[in-house]
């Protein structure tokens, strides 16, 4: 699928709307806090960037970011993840997190995320079962076999 990956850099340049409807049709409530929340979590700190996946026609598919892991300086936190039901197993998650990685790990060393609903999805990306608050999955550089 034809796509563009971008880092968002101003809120308010695009058009949210048809992510943050589809996720909380589907019972997701993090785009939405995400958006409520962007004033105080701009992700624009060092370590730290949000992306958006973009249709050819310029309409948001997809998003998600990463974050620093509280208390932990090597390890990040990815976030708010979330891929529209009708561009999910065209490879739109897979191009997003694969940029993702490659970019968290010049500041990190670890990465981990919570998720309750993609397990298969971050296993074929490398990442393996994790406990922790709040943490499902981790990822560490020197393990990541895959090259992304």
């Amino acid at each position: 699928m034809e796509m563009t990956v971008e880092r968002v850099n101003d809120f308010d340049s695009y058009n949210w709307l048809p992510l943050l409807a589809k996720s909380s049709q589907e019972g997701f409530q993090f785009i939405e806090h995400m958006l409520r929340n962007r004033r105080d979590e701009t992700f624009q700190e060092t370590g730290e960037a949000l992306f958006i996946v973009l249709s050819p026609m310029g309409q948001p598919i997809a998003c998600g970011g990463y974050t620093k892991q509280p208390h932990e300086a090597s390890t990040g936190r990815i976030r708010h993840v979330y891929v529209l039901p009708e561009a999910r197993s065209k490879g739109v998650g897979t191009s997003l997190l694969e940029k993702m990685i490659r970019e968290a790990f010049l500041s990190y060393d670890r990465l981990v995320l919570f998720s309750d609903a993609a397990d298969g999805f971050y296993r074929r990306l490398g990442f393996v079962p994790a406990s922790g608050e709040k943490v499902t999955h981790e990822l560490v550089k020197s393990n990541n076999r895959k090259q992304i």
